[in-house]
């Protein structure tokens, strides 16, 4: 009986799976949150992996104290795809996260929960306690956010700066350092945060645009000193008229006012060239580069009738403008000659250079300002007053007093606390600092950088830059929520010290109880047997109620968490954003080298800025800030992963909507070319698996083609480079999409559901599929498991989570099989030649090809699997002579219409009417067709 017309749809081997093309990211990926934490998947390859080499990447700890961001998203999501590279590398990589629980950010955020404007106003433990539970509020926050990214690590067991053990370290370390004469105490203008009430340091400094009033103010000279400075400019070759008496001054600009009160001298530049400018009613002194900008409209009557070095002037005074004393003059190499008058107002208790100038001139160091900003006693008339309220009044006062020469406002960038976001000073105090030049550690330092890798390479230039430029390291602060300096006060004396015995009993007390101990506990349970003041001899203490800088803090985190716990010291790296090289790489390295001698790290890898669409900086103010919860409740987890891996992440990059819209895409053809993969694998039975070395030729082709892919993907996971991981799987995607892909639809569909060929295409997409899944693992952890759950149990194998496969895999003998990346490519190249054709198109066509030997030898070996991989329906082939041009390869290429008539079932041009009963369709069909017949009757 004849099948005239019969739909032979139901015959074909349609693609059928349970892997659905529509993702649904932010509804699923929670459950499959939930499945690694029952399953413990990161746990137990860890524990499969341990006899193997370790890879620690040391968690750069956050600030628990508010929600994660894109740009934090950003950095985490990169930390876990480099751990899961060396998890599938076989490595040891025991990931544990840590969080910045102690400091200002924290104390700041709780005082704004309680509603308590001035820290004063609480009990220092009753404020301790609220800053704990706000602490472990946000960190159990954080965690969750970081799960819920697919991220994998020690959840459970955490490390945190304000457990006992970690508080004990911290305060080990000091024993250390003092132990090593690397701490001292000592009186300093550093800089100040009048908002917070303590020191920073200049990790904690950002600058922000700021506008001050900028004013030139005279420094008049009394009779004599106006002699003095006369017969310096003679002394120097001046030619002086006679009967210069008109009054003098040295001309000043600055743009703090406030400062005034405390200046005790100006400096001049040695080497500069300074002018006496006689302008009709008084005399002018300043230096000759800024006479026109500095003198302004009055420049072009002003005459010049003297000029000398600044280093005739050294040592002379002048009156002080608003107070009963004289200034000196000095001389100082960091006085420019860009702006002002190139005579620089010097007060040492505000300013670090000129804290350095006061030092070396034994200049007085006032600080009439006290720790929140308010004028002290000593500023006279200005007692109380907010500083920067303060400079209006001040410049009235000039002008009353006949000191102004111009004011103006002056936009310029200004150091700013971090924190609070406020202005801040320098400020002559007393404080702790690790001094950077004491055991010659600053040097040890810059070496210690040439022995760690930096990603981007340039890093290692900027860390050098920022050990080079580091001041002493101020770590007191005079807050409350942190970790105590433990250091002692003689009571008979007044002497500071921080003994390093003092400092070892107050560890262990600290690893006992924590650190409130050191409010709780009298000061004589501190103290070794028979303690005296090394200074006086005295007795009787007190303690000191600083607490150490929380970058200190995360500085030691290399010494609370590494070397102990299956995790190695120094780590094999470190990761976070471009600031840390002034901030966390800084104060790890320094800490690293002053107690063990090395780098606490083996490579500094640095990621880059997240900015909104239009490369502004990413602000909730502006409506461009986005959080990372929001955006996974978005986009799914699995999609802003992959924009991760699609930009130069040491860079900085961009992110939206748009941006995100287009990542989608990809992810889309990426989950579609996995699905297509799953579906032609529903029917396939692990015992009928083909193993790569008895595959067909072209499908053989395909799996070493796969692990040359997998080869570079590993290789550019392993240099950090994760943007080419990016490129690879999206070219690869495309090629096996366009070539491979397509050449096996017809043998997969139309083929008998257990014909060697069938089978043998199958166990190929089986090995591609596997070894792209685990190249993906890494970046789109959610989506490659769910493809591997859609595999049949008997296809995993004893693997039941993606992440027990791994980059070595089941390879090819690469002996027997190399891959042909030529021949591929010569594939790839005929394909898109048929592909491009509007006529005849693919399996309406036939292929003439003529070869050179070699490429005719390569080719003829796919056999059939060569016209497959041309989606064509005949081919002819055949061996021409080289000509030397091209040398070797495809000589000639022709498509004519394909010989018979189209099967109705295949859709190939063949001989039809070959078999009665089904006259439509070609003999292999029919051969196909009536095996399925016969089993259905």
């Amino acid at each position: 009986m004849t099948q005239s017309g019969r739909d032979y749809r139901d015959t074909l081997n349609l693609p059928k799976t349970a892997f659905p093309m529509r993702a649904d990211l932010p509804k699923r990926e929670p459950d499959r949150v939930a499945w690694w934490q029952e399953r413990a998947t990161y746990e137990r390859r860890l524990e499969r992996n341990a006899a193997n080499e370790p890879w620690i990447l040391h968690d750069g700890p956050p600030y628990a104290n508010n929600e994660p961001h894109v740009g934090g998203l950003f950095n985490m999501v990169l930390k876990d795809v480099f751990v899961k590279v060396a998890l599938l590398d076989g490595k040891h990589a025991k990931f544990v996260p840590g969080w910045d629980m102690h400091g200002l950010p924290i104390e700041l955020e709780t005082l704004k929960h309680l509603g308590i404007k001035d820290f004063h106003a609480i009990d220092p433990l009753e404020l301790r306690a609220k800053c704990r539970e706000r602490a472990l509020f946000w960190l159990d926050r954080q965690r969750e956010t970081r799960i819920r990214m697919g991220n994998f690590g020690l959840w459970e067991h955490p490390y945190r700066t304000i457990d006992p053990a970690f508080e004990a370290t911290i305060v080990t370390a000091l024993a250390d350092l003092a132990e090593k004469q690397q701490l001292y105490k000592g009186l300093r203008a550093t800089l100040w945060c009048v908002h917070d009430e303590t020191a920073l340091a200049e990790a904690e400094i950002e600058y922000e645009p700021k506008t001050s009033p900028s004013i030139y103010v005279r420094f008049p000279a009394d009779d004599r000193q106006r002699r003095a400075i006369l017969s310096r400019f003679e002394a120097g070759g001046g030619s002086m008229p006679d009967g210069l008496d008109k009054p003098l001054s040295v001309l000043i600009w600055t743009t703090t006012p406030w400062t005034l009160p405390a200046n005790a001298a100006i400096a001049l530049r040695p080497d500069a060239t300074y002018g006496l400018y006689d302008l009709g009613n008084e005399t002018l002194f300043l230096a000759v580069d800024r006479a026109p900008d500095a003198l302004g409209e009055r420049f072009s009557e002003a005459v010049l009738v003297g000029r000398a070095a600044g280093r005739q002037f050294d040592g002379l005074t002048v009156r002080h403008p608003l107070g009963d004393r004289d200034s000196q003059l000095v001389l100082a190499d960091y006085v420019d000659l860009e702006t002002g008058t190139g005579a620089v107002h010097t007060a040492p208790g505000h300013g670090a250079d000129d804290f350095d100038t006061g030092v070396k001139y034994n200049l007085p160091i006032l600080n009439p300002v006290d720790a929140a900003g308010r004028f002290t006693i000593e500023a006279g008339r200005y007692a109380g007053a907010n500083i920067f309220d303060a400079n209006p009044v001040i410049v009235e006062d000039l002008r009353a007093a006949g000191a102004l020469w111009r004011v103006q406002e002056y936009e310029h960038s200004y150091p700013h606390c971090w924190r609070c976001h406020n202005p801040v000073i320098f400020r002559a105090t007393a404080q702790w600092f690790i001094a950077m030049d004491q055991n010659l550690l600053r040097q040890r330092a810059l070496d210690a950088i040439d022995a760690v890798e930096y990603v981007p390479p340039w890093g290692k230039a900027r860390q050098r830059q920022m050990i080079e430029t580091h001041p002493e390291w101020c770590i007191s602060r005079q807050r409350t929520w942190g970790t105590p300096i433990p250091a002692l006060v003689c009571r008979d004396c007044g002497e500071s010290l921080l003994d390093p015995a003092v400092a070892r009993i107050v560890a262990k007390r600290f690893g006992e109880v924590g650190a409130d101990a050191w409010w709780t506990d009298p000061v004589e349970s501190f103290l070794p047997p028979h303690f005296a003041c090394p200074k006086c001899g005295g007795t009787r203490f007190e303690k000191e109620r600083n607490i150490v800088d929380i970058w200190f803090e995360s500085g030691v985190t290399h010494l609370a968490v590494l070397g102990r716990n299956g995790l190695t010291w120094p780590s094999d790296a470190v990761l976070e954003g471009g600031d840390q090289y002034r901030g966390w790489f800084r104060s790890s390295l320094i800490t690293g080298v002053a107690i063990k001698g090395r780098a606490p790290y083996r490579c500094v890898v640095k990621n880059g800025w997240v900015n909104d669409e239009q490369g502004r900086a990413m602000s909730k103010s502006l409506g461009t800030g986005i959080g990372a919860r929001e955006a996974m409740e978005m986009w799914g987890a699995d999609v802003l992963r992959l924009w991760v891996a699609s930009v130069e992440f040491v860079d900085d990059v961009r992110f939206g909507p748009h941006v995100v819209e287009q990542i989608g895409r990809v992810y889309r053809n990426l989950r579609n070319r996995i699905r297509f993969m799953l579906s032609n694998l529903d029917d396939l039975d692990p015992r009928e698996v083909v193993p790569p070395e008895a595959m067909r030729p072209l499908d053989r082709l395909a799996c070493a083609v796969t692990d040359a892919f997998a080869g570079e993907v590993r290789r550019s996971y392993r240099r950090f480079a994760i943007h080419e991981v990016y490129l690879r799987v999206v070219e690869f995607e495309s090629a096996m999409s366009s070539l491979y892909f397509d050449a096996l639809k017809d043998p997969l569909y139309s083929a008998a559901a257990a014909d060697p060929r069938r089978r043998s295409g199958q166990s190929a997409l089986l090995y591609v599929l596997t070894r792209f899944l685990t190249a993906l693992a890494p970046v789109l952890s959610f989506t490659a498991e769910e493809a591997w759950q859609a595999l049949a149990p008997g296809l995993r194998g004893d693997r039941e989570s993606i992440f027990d496969t791994s980059f070595e895999g089941a390879q090819l003998k690469r002996e027997a099989h190399a891959p042909d990346a030529e021949l591929w490519e010569t594939l790839r190249s005929l394909r898109a030649r048929v592909a491009a054709s509007e006529s005849p198109r693919d399996f309406e066509a036939k292929v003439r090809l003529d070869a050179t030997p070699a490429t005719h030898r390569r080719l003829a070996a796919l056999g059939d699997g060569l016209r497959e991989a041309l989606v064509v329906s005949q081919l002819e082939l055949q061996s021409v002579p080289s000509t030397g041009e091209p040398a070797e390869g495809v000589v000639a290429f022709e498509m004519l219409p394909a010989d018979g008539q189209k099967c109705r079932r295949c859709w190939k041009f063949r001989e039809l009417g070959t078999d009665s009963d089904y006259p439509e369709i070609c003999a292999e069909c029919a051969a196909v067709v009536r095996g399925l017949d016969r089993t259905r009757v």
